[in-house]
């Protein structure tokens, strides 16, 4: 398991970006597993699952702003998402609060505004982190995470949006999201059957110094947000992007196998195999390794395979083993494979994402398990065998809605991202410290050093939760009152 963070994380693998050298050598490698290991080829008789995306990269990218041209990557990042060569796009600028319309808590920030053809200024986050009494208070909701305001945006007819970011409501910092969005970025033809053209972040601090000059508070603007009276605002001016484009079709693969088991029925373990790639701008070490995002946890599905693999015999339920490609640009290879494949065989989905490498754990945490009977199995695997049962300390960053389990839950599948718990025996705090330092950036490199602990932790129980639902015959099934939407 080691091994196969070591590889993946390897230089030679170029940080494994969809549509790359790197990226089809992780796909290759993947199905060279597979083939060692003697799984099943699990779609229609081959290891890979090919799906093409649009690629869009945008270069001498220019955003004017009431006349204040803004500087993009310090000020403002983003990706037109058009074929076509140049960018020339001008839209009235509209405030849209938390741009959020649900039903769950009878929230609508739209009302019936038109915001055709407009760009859109929306903050992220809920409005629960600021009243614990509505949402899901300081939990964030997946009407919180960036995706869904984007979402929101497209079904709008807005032309474009700009997603306003602090350390504090995202969770990450501005370096993030610059990592994230100056590269190629990467969508499936399904996300871009709509008028949005520009999907972008502006800093806060320079959206403020923007509206200063028009005489237009923002805190005075978020004071009115936390209400579900909030009406958008025409903030009076227009906000114009001009650019190169460049855009090609990427085909990559999903690479799935599969250990029959004695029904159809079927459990589909999943870990993404792509990450951020190389970074051509940047100097001195450049690659975007994720040799903990996603190497170590692609290992620990495979060593979980492994040992499936040699009680094959004793599966009620078969099992699928999925590497999802295109995770890191919004979960595009786990909800192409759901959208593609027989869906309602699948009882239940269990993910491995970024798996702890440091000291054994106090206690482990099934993140999403509390929407299902996972957090009830998941309790009493860990109460028989002296462990506690821990939440995420980063439940304000919406974790569950930024893996591939989320594609499966997004369907209907109970799912969960299993993993062994932030409170390390030694007293230590690597894996939270991990997401505040190194995620997303060049510092997430394999280490010869690593003990392992959490890892092997995260590796027994998914095989204990496996165990427990094909012994009991009772896959796990959702709870009432779901706080995020489902797709029919």
């Amino acid at each position: 398991m080691q091994s196969i963070s070591e590889l993946l994380g390897d230089d030679l693998f170029e940080g494994r970006a969809p549509g790359t050298r790197g990226g089809d050598l992780a796909e290759i490698y993947l199905k060279s597993l597979f083939k060692f290991m003697d799984l099943k080829p699990g779609v229609n008789g081959s290891y890979f699952q090919p799906f093409v995306m649009k690629g869009f990269s945008n270069s001498g990218v220019t955003v004017t702003a009431n006349g204040t041209q803004l500087n993009y990557i310090d000020d403002v990042v983003g990706t037109f998402t058009v074929e076509e060569e140049s960018i020339n796009l001008d839209g009235e600028a509209v405030f849209v609060g938390f741009g959020i319309t649900t039903s769950i808590w009878e929230w609508d920030d739209y009302k019936d505004v038109d915001v055709k053809d407009k760009i859109v200024i929306t903050r992220i986050n809920d409005p629960g982190m600021y009243n614990a009494n509505i949402f899901e208070g300081g939990t964030l909701t997946y009407f919180g995470r960036w995706t869904y305001h984007i979402e929101e945006a497209a079904r709008r007819g807005a032309a474009g949006i700009l997603l306003i970011h602090t350390d504090q409501t995202a969770g990450y910092d501005w370096n993030v999201v610059k990592n994230s969005w100056t590269g190629e970025e990467l969508y499936i033809n399904s996300d871009l059957q709509n008028n949005l053209k520009f999907r972008g972040w502006i800093k806060e601090s320079s959206l403020r110094k923007i509206l200063d000059a028009k005489s237009i508070s923002l805190d005075d603007l978020y004071e009115g947000t936390h209400s579900k009276d909030f009406q958008p605002i025409d903030l009076g001016f227009n906000i114009h992007i001009a650019g190169k484009n460049n855009f090609r079709d990427v085909t990559v693969r999903n690479v799935v196998a599969e250990i029959p088991g004695q029904t159809k029925e079927r459990i589909v373990l999943s870990a993404h195999i792509d990450h951020l790639g190389m970074d051509p701008f940047k100097e001195g070490d450049n690659i975007y390794n994720g040799a903990i995002d996603n190497g170590t946890a692609v290992g620990a599905m495979m060593v979980v395979a492994k040992v499936l693999k040699e009680f094959q015999d004793d599966l009620h339920y078969s099992v699928t083993i999925l590497g999802c490609n295109a995770e890191e640009s919004g979960l595009l290879g786990s909800k192409y494979y759901v959208q593609n494949t027989g869906r309602d065989n699948i009882i239940a989905n269990i993910n491995f994402e970024s798996t702890p490498v440091w000291d054994k754990s106090k206690s482990i945490m099934g993140i999403g398990a509390r929407f299902s009977d996972f957090e009830e199995m998941i309790k009493d695997l860990a109460q028989k065998n002296n462990l506690e049962y821990s939440t995420f300390s980063l439940s304000n960053q919406g974790l569950f809605y930024r893996s591939d389990q989320f594609s499966f839950a997004r369907y209907g599948i109970p799912s969960v991202w299993i993993s062994a718990g932030e409170d390390e025996i030694s007293g230590d705090k690597n894996y939270t410290e991990f997401w505040g330092k190194d995620y997303h950036t060049v510092k997430d490199e394999f280490d010869p050093e690593w003990e392992l602990g959490g890892m092997k932790q995260t590796i027994q129980y998914a095989l204990l939760l496996i165990d427990q639902i094909n012994k009991s015959r009772s896959p796990p099934e959702w709870k009432s009152d779901l706080p995020f939407p489902m797709e029919e």
